[in-house]
């Protein structure tokens, strides 16, 4: 039995029409609600900002970002798991521990 996400927070977003007709396009192609679309979508966003974080970080504090001008290149790939994985998962299955949810398997 799935454990239902609560949701804490409510959000109301403005959305140009372009961006509101691909989220409409994304959740008929994957039978889900435009909602949780958009959620996932806030949330490879969120994933993309905090990498693009870690990489600033991890410069030498002396450099400046208007000293590397650039662009943002995304990337992305579905990777199955590995068999370690899945039998992490089937023990925490079997000894009633969380287990991941369909979002965390099915992106």
């Amino acid at each position: 039995m799935a454990r239902e996400k609560k949701l804490k927070e409510i959000l109301n977003l403005r959305l140009d029409a372009p961006l509101a007709k691909e989220i409409r396009r994304l959740a008929a192609a994957q039978e889900r609600s435009e909602s949780e679309v958009a959620r996932t979508l806030l949330g490879y966003g969120a994933e993309v900002e905090r990498r693009l974080e870690a990489q600033r970080l991890n410069r030498h504090y002396s450099v400046e970002d208007a000293d590397r001008p650039g662009r943002v290149q995304i990337q992305a790939e579905f990777v199955p798991f590995t068999w370690p994985e899945v039998e992490k998962m089937r023990e925490q299955l079997e000894n009633g521990e969380q287990t991941p949810t369909w979002d965390d398997v099915i992106p």
